[in-house]
């Protein structure tokens, strides 16, 4: 059982991010965790599986009691006996190069014998149908292979407790019914598991009891039964994305331009340590004033595309025009501007304003037009660090802008967002193709795909099964499109 009692936390002095909270879970409990971007969630998480205050300091008062265990005097060696964690970001919890060996490191660090260890891997291998991965570096999986691992890893030492955070934000529709299976294998165990999601529908039918927290508090504890009967308007209201697949809207948009702005011409790639095709025989014309929606299961090679055309990725084969002029990788990088999943990569300076000044410090009044049209003026002396990773998105954007990229390319924008910020997400984008460009978003997300985006391509295995306008489809039939349900 966990007991959270007068809890509260803050990583600086006068700046809570917990307060009051007082919560009990008991024993074979699914309890989700969930709310606005920065209400608290991702740090009353640290605060189950130990790693505040054993690893995010900061003031923490009140009692954290599990299993009559009060962790803050408990080492976090211990505690990792009985708590499985998966982390957002699930390559900041890898210790190991290979992901068998990945999946072996808790197991030898708590001195099981060999045998349990093999037979435990095998298992947990065939479960998260991960075997074909076995063998490979674990930092060349795509963003969704890595968290199908953390997902594994979670599990081989038998604890009691899970605390899982955005556990399915980087996977395919496939992967989350994997995750969705494993949760469900666990509560037939008797394991407590506490999830912390944005993404609500796949979890409606699985979990006891809804925590709805804001600025910090626990506002309200909802069953199933009442979050499913608020309306849409209550549901966003509350910031919350719908817990309902079958319900939305497709944006009524059409490939407006036939101008166009790039051109792939049977492009290969080929995986640099197996020499197995990653990408075969691509040919694509993407028009300006666009939005293309890449899509795929895990490891299908999107992010591949993304990088090979951006020209970080240079091992290819193949031709790409961009605005009717050939170009090599390093001149493609000036046209194109690729959003990175992680976006820390990807700024520089101490101060919004210098950000986008970097490589332009002759344009100032661009610069200040650009951050109000991004809504990010008034954050223009903040430090990038400082920022949600919403605005931190949106400000890698305002840098492409100011480099007069004419090709957007985001990687899973909406991965780990709120209703509310998704919608934000989708406003920029149509921003950006109001400009000329093009934007190609990499996603999962069918929600940001109905809501956002004209074509729709389907790469499977490296090859382009599909290439197919947005609004043929209805809202039902896109979600068992992008998914592979029919």
């Amino acid at each position: 059982m966990i007991t959270l009692k007068n809890v509260q936390f803050e990583y600086q002095p006068g700046k809570p991010l917990l307060k009051n909270i007082n919560v009990t879970i008991h024993e074979g409990e699914c309890v989700l965790i969930t709310g606005p971007s920065g209400s608290g969630k991702t740090t009353l998480g640290r605060i189950l599986n130990g790693l505040i205050p054993s690893f995010y300091e900061g003031n923490l008062q009140g009692d954290i009691i599990i299993d009559s265990v009060h962790t803050k005097d408990a080492p976090i060696w211990e505690l990792s006996k009985k708590i499985g964690s998966v982390f957002q970001d699930p390559k900041s919890q890898f210790f190991t190069s290979i992901v068998q060996d990945e999946l072996a490191f808790e197991l030898e660090n708590h001195g099981i014998e060999r045998a349990v260890i093999q037979q435990r891997l095998q298992d947990v291998l065939q479960q998260m149908k991960l075997e074909a991965l076995r063998h490979e570096p674990v930092m060349g999986l795509s963003s969704g292979q890595k968290q199908k691992v953390a997902i594994a890893a979670s599990q081989l030492i038998d604890p009691s407790l899970f605390v899982m955070d955005e556990p399915s934000a980087n996977l395919d529709l496939q992967a989350t019914n994997i995750l969705k299976e494993e949760l469900v294998s666990l509560r037939k165990k008797n394991k407590t598991i506490v999830i912390v999601e944005h993404r609500l529908y796949y979890l409606m039918d699985l979990v006891d009891r809804i925590i709805y927290m804001e600025n910090g508090e626990i506002k309200k504890i909802y069953t199933p039964k009442e979050l499913l009967a608020l309306s849409c308007e209550e549901i966003q209201a509350l910031g919350l994305r719908s817990p309902f697949i079958e319900k939305g809207r497709m944006n009524d948009r059409t490939s407006p331009s036939k101008l166009e702005k790039m051109q792939i011409e049977g492009l290969h790639v080929k995986h640099k340590r197996t020499k197995d095709w990653v990408l075969q025989d691509l040919n694509i014309t993407l028009h300006a004033n666009e939005v293309t929606a890449l899509i795929g299961k895990n490891g299908a090679g999107k992010t591949t595309f993304a990088r090979t055309l951006t020209g970080l990725k240079k091992e290819s084969t193949g031709n790409i025009h961009i605005d009717n002029m050939q170009l090599k990788a390093n001149k493609r990088m000036q046209k194109i501007w690729f959003v990175m999943q992680d976006t820390v990569y990807q700024l520089f300076t101490d101060s919004v304003w210098n950000e986008v000044l970097l490589n332009n410090p002759n344009r100032e009044e661009m610069a200040k037009n650009v951050l109000k049209d991004l809504h990010l003026w008034h954050l223009k002396e903040n430090h990038p660090a400082t920022l949600s990773g919403g605005e931190k998105q949106r400000l890698v954007l305002a840098i492409g802008l100011m480099n007069d990229a004419s090709v957007f390319i985001l990687d899973e924008p909406t991965s780990g967002l709120d209703g509310m910020n998704l919608q934000r997400v989708i406003e920029v984008i149509h921003q950006l193709a109001k400009r000329s460009c093009h934007v190609l978003v990499i996603t999962h997300d069918y929600e940001l795909v109905a809501g956002a985006c004209q074509r729709i391509i389907k790469l499977r295995d490296g090859k382009i099964t599909t290439d197919v306008q947005a609004n043929t489809f209805s809202y039902r039939e896109l979600v068992d499109f992008m998914y592979e349900l029919e």
